[in-house]
């Protein structure tokens, strides 16, 4: 019976522990100076014939963009990072940035027009996953998708 307790009592210590791991982890601050590289694509609707087509489009991000990125992400309080066990398998990407760090490690960041997923692969040992609200990335994000709908804007502003 003590030995239930005693397990009980483990398990949920350890679940409880887990749970602020992966909470603390979320607001891990990302350094410029220890990214090695970056990528950034984006989606473009395009019609040839009777069909339509996605192209991926490279973007090349100048050194105030990533330093711009980076602070916009780092500014996020805990209050609007949401942890994911997985992106939404119904989740339409257009477009995503990727800083691939020196540890060799990454952080992806993609955007679906509503919301900004983080995927970290440079927190412990496992990839977190997150939502964020960050107005200023959201704006980068509509600016750079600008006509990438079929030469239309398809960006949702409320």
């Amino acid at each position: 019976m003590v030995l239930m307790i005693v397990i009980g009592a483990v398990y949920f210590f350890l679940g409880d522990m887990n749970d602020f791991v992966s909470k603390s982890n979320l607001n891990k601050e990302i350094q410029v100076k220890q990214i090695s590289s970056t990528e950034m694509s984006k989606a473009r609707y395009t019609r040839k014939g009777s069909g339509a087509y996605i192209d991926w489009i490279d973007v090349e991000l100048n050194q105030d963009e990533i330093n711009n990125i980076v602070h916009w992400i780092n500014s996020v309080p805990d209050s609007d990072r949401i942890a994911l066990k997985q992106i939404p398998s119904n989740t339409s990407i257009s477009a995503g940035i990727v800083f691939k760090l020196k540890t060799g490690k990454e952080i992806r960041i993609q955007y679906d027009l509503e919301k900004i997923y983080i995927t970290r692969t440079d927190i412990w040992t496992r990839q977190m996953i997150y939502t964020i609200d960050q107005e200023n990335l959201r704006d980068f994000f509509d600016k750079q998708l600008k006509g990438f709908y079929f030469g239309e804007d398809k960006v949702n502003k409320s």
